[in-house]
């Protein structure tokens, strides 16, 4: 038997290759795995919900936003031939430009060259729709980041492997990256967004930079490797806007190390030089030649613009929607530490391995190794940095840490073999104990961990499989060594202290999609049932969903949020006043930003953001005839300056618009009604809680009908000694409305509401009625009928300037009191709590009285 089980060792350790390809069998499978539990739909196990957040095919939407912008692009790539993204192509300076005519629209903007992301997706649907015709574009797009997520531990594992000739803390290193909180939610099936283009180029190029260096004494094999990074470089524009940050790290990286070789009079110099001039002269020519040179010569403004994007505004005086965007909230250091490695021990432990690396304890003696701290030095810095500047920076920070912790364990494992007996004393019990501290804390989710879904049983099939096989080999080879026996145990319980908690956290993981049937409804109304040159306008988030879904002209959306139409579509939710609401949505949908543009008449003659503001909103209201009359009497224009205005602000040829309401907007009032009453006259400066926002707070309540009389019941507050509920009695003849408190003892005192108004909704008819002159709040309270006597009680506290906002009028009372936007179509929205059916889509009519 011992025989057998030394041939056994023997095998693998000459056959090295074989247990590698296992190694990386494993970290790719269970890298898939983590990432395909999306697809399970675990967020619900209701059927019903399930079936509204599939397709047809019962296949999930995308999980996120922006995923639908590249999703068109996609579709329009394989639709147009695979010639190119746009929409149209449109002649621009005597060339055919393909172009987007439905995003940030009127007039759209150019539509720029395919991504990798939508040429990845191309080559998933046509391997997978040959197989089965069912698959949509969608259905590929959806799995394209968890295949990709494949590679993702590949060079983790080699460049911590290189450094530390330690397989296990290669596998430390690629098993924390895989299952990162930065990176799982953003890289898992269903997010088919750019975040796995973002890391994955930037590990190879890493990696074949160390390798480059590592080979220095073979001019061939350093030349082959620094070309290699040279051409990833040339490429990862296609892939990530901010390929830049790669660029100058490695160019920083690059000129320190040559120095530290001049320095040290290496022998290597000449080849190390040569190397680099291959990596950055060649990176720079490819770059310039996808590019353009004017592509490769922006990288040395973008980190001087990076150092900015959390500025208040811009210096065009408009308010910046990206302060409020909570990917790029500036995070505290605990946000950083759970996001990135998800705690402070294996935080510690990626700084500790980075500085480790200093010293190579791979060999019989002692080293000095610069080049790996140099460069995971520069690239912690540069991602600290950067981190601090958004949340959704700290996954850069993530690979750094993660090989920073698997040279940690590497050089652990190297450290006890050399020193055994100066260490065991140590690092023993302290590795035992914090190996039995673990299982006792994670064991539980063992199985979640080796099987966290079963959806692509071919994965689960070769992670055990290859798991089992390295199992088998590494308890034979342990079996084989009794005088390594030791070491070698604790090597693996110091790779299962390190990787456990990170992997556990990882499972069970789900998410939920934002589209979903209910919307699809109407937006499938919206694209078959409205002309073909109507717009949508709608608050920026959902925009890519709409232009995917409807193929028409959308104003606002995730790649235009920070532009004036914050303001613009924030105000015509926000006002009270209807004509000036119109006037806005008209505006958007037929001239677009050319009424306050740079180079309108408006912004030349005042010089001023903030009295274009205040002119535009004078206007918008009135009358062509009454505007004319404004713009000549009160702000000086000239007859012929008035009528350009007026045909943007009062075209005779128009856009007909569609406006949409949803649930989650009640929740993020307070976001679009602080851009919609934005006062120009603050200081760019101004706290967001020092400027005027609007808020909407959902309340619960019942109600049952007792003698004709419908009682509705509303709790409004709670505490340890008393409750407040505010109780409606309405009649045919009148609506009667008080407060009963109820003390600790169950002793009732009536009271009079303090709200500003009550606005109530019930069996079609609206009521209001104010209580309160002096009240800051308002309620508003809409019943539906379910049967005879029940009631479905919907209510919401308002702030008071948006008691009467056209929000207000259409998300809750369908719109009541409008004259001129009438809600068309309504479906459900599953997505937030609120009104059912919760998603709607309103006409506006602008008639014809403006242009008198």
């Amino acid at each position: 038997m011992g025989e057998f089980l030394n041939k056994v060792s023997d095998f693998f350790k000459k056959n090295e290759k074989i247990k590698i390809i296992l190694i990386l069998l494993f970290i790719g499978m269970m890298s898939f795995q983590i990432r395909a539990q999306t697809a399970d739909m675990a967020f619900t196990d209701n059927s019903y919900l399930q079936d509204m957040f599939s397709d047809d095919n019962g296949r999930m939407y995308l999980t996120a936003l922006d995923p639908y912008y590249y999703l068109r692009m996609t579709e329009n790539y394989v639709n147009n031939d695979y010639s190119n993204v746009g929409e149209t192509t449109v002649g621009i300076d005597g060339e055919n430009i393909p172009y987007d005519t439905i995003q940030y629209a009127p007039p759209g903007r150019e539509a720029g060259l395919v991504s990798a992301l939508s040429i990845a997706t191309v080559l998933v649907y046509s391997v997978w729709n040959s197989i089965d015709s069912t698959v949509t574009i969608m259905n590929a797009a959806f799995w394209v980041p968890a295949i990709m997520s494949i590679f993702l531990g590949i060079p983790v594992f080699f460049i911590v492997r290189r450094n530390t000739a330690s397989n296990i803390g290669g596998l430390v290193g690629a098993l924390l990256l895989i299952s990162s909180p930065s990176l799982l939610y953003k890289t898992s099936a269903g997010f088919s967004d750019t975040p796995i283009f973002e890391i994955l180029p930037l590990l190879f190029i890493v990696w074949m930079i160390m390798e480059a260096i590592h080979e220095q004494e073979n001019s061939k094999k350093s030349g082959i490797f620094g070309g290699i990074a040279a051409i990833l470089i040339g490429l990862y524009p296609m892939m990530w806007s901010g390929w830049w940050y790669a660029f100058d790290i490695t160019a920083g990286f690059l000129v320190l190390y040559t120095a530290y070789e001049y320095l040290t009079k290496s022998k290597n110099l000449k080849n190390v030089i040569t190397t680099s001039l291959i990596t950055l002269v060649g990176g720079a020519i490819l770059v310039s030649l996808s590019t353009g040179l004017s592509g490769f010569i922006n990288w040395i403004l973008s980190p001087i613009g990076f150092t900015v994007i959390n500025e208040a505004t811009k210096i065009t005086g408009w308010p910046n929607v990206y302060m409020t965007v909570s990917e790029l909230a500036i995070p505290t250091v605990t946000d950083i530490i759970e996001n990135s490695v998800g705690n402070i021990w294996l935080l510690i432990a990626g700084i500790s391995g980075i500085l480790l690396s200093f010293v190579s304890f791979k060999h019989d003696k002692q080293k000095i190794d610069i080049k790996y701290a140099l460069y995971l030095t520069l690239w912690l810095i540069a991602t600290v940095y950067a981190a601090t500047k958004g949340i959704r920076f700290v996954a850069l920070m993530t690979p750094a840490l993660a090989i920073g912790i698997g040279i940690f364990a590497g050089q652990i494992e190297n450290i006890i073999k050399r020193y055994e007996k100066k260490v065991e004393y140590i690092l023993y019990p302290v590795i035992g104990i914090l190996s039995v501290i673990t299982l006792i804390k994670y064991g539980g989710e063992l199985f979640n961990i080796l099987v966290p879904t079963t959806y692509v049983p071919i994965a689960v099939y070769l992670s055990i499989i290859a798991l089992l096989v390295l199992a088998v080999y590494k308890i034979i080879d342990i079996i084989s060594e009794k005088e390594q026996a030791v070491k070698k145990v604790f090597g693996i319980l110091l790779a299962f202290m390190l990787v456990f908690p990170s992997m556990a956290a990882a499972v069970p993981f789900y998410t939920a999609p934002t589209m979903n049937n209910g919307w699809m409804d109407s937006l499938s109304w919206i694209k078959s049932e409205t002309p073909e040159n109507s717009v949508v306008t709608c608050w920026w988030d959902n925009g890519h969903i709409y232009t995917w879904a409807t193929r028409k002209m959308v104003t606002f959306d995730g790649g235009s949020q920070n532009t004036p139409r914050a303001y613009w579509v924030g105000h015509a939710f926000s006002t009270s006043d209807e004509n000036l609401s119109v006037g806005i949505l008209r505006m958007l949908a037929t001239s677009g930003d050319s009424a306050y543009d740079d180079d309108s008449i408006l912004i030349k003659k005042t010089g001023s953001i903030k009295d274009t503001v205040d002119i535009l909103n004078k206007i918008l209201p009135l009358t062509r005839t009454e505007a004319k009359a404004s713009l000549v009497n009160n702000y000086d224009l000239t007859d012929a300056e008035a009528e350009e205005v007026l045909d943007l602000t009062h075209p005779k040829v128009t856009n007909p618009d569609y406006l949409i309401t949803y649930n989650r907007m009640t929740s993020i009032a307070s976001v679009w009604s602080m851009f919609g009453n934005w006062n120009f006259s603050l200081p760019a400066s101004t706290e967001n809680s020092d400027r005027e926002m609007g808020y909407y707070q959902q309340l619960g309540g019942s109600a049952q009908d007792i003698n004709g009389t419908t009682v509705v019941y509303i709790p409004l507050q709670e505490t340890d000694s008393y409750r407040v509920i505010n109780i409606l009695e309405i009649t045919d003849s009148e609506i009667k409305s008080a407060n009963a408190v109820i003390d600790s003892n169950n002793q009732t005192s009536m009271q009079s509401p303090n709200f500003h108004k009550l606005i109530l909704k019930v069996n079609g008819n609206v009521y209001e009625q104010e209580t309160n002159e002096n009240g800051d709040y308002s309620e508003i309270v809409r019943l539906e009928k379910l049967s005879d006597g029940t009631y479905q009680v919907y209510a919401w506290v308002s702030s008071k300037n948006l008691e009467d906002s056209i929000y207000t009028k259409l998300h809750f009372l369908d719109g009541y009191g409008l004259e001129k936007i009438s809600l068309e179509k309504e479906s459900v929205d599953p997505t937030s709590y609120g009104i059912q059916p919760g998603f709607k889509v309103y006409s506006v009519d602008y008639g014809t009285d403006y242009l008198n």
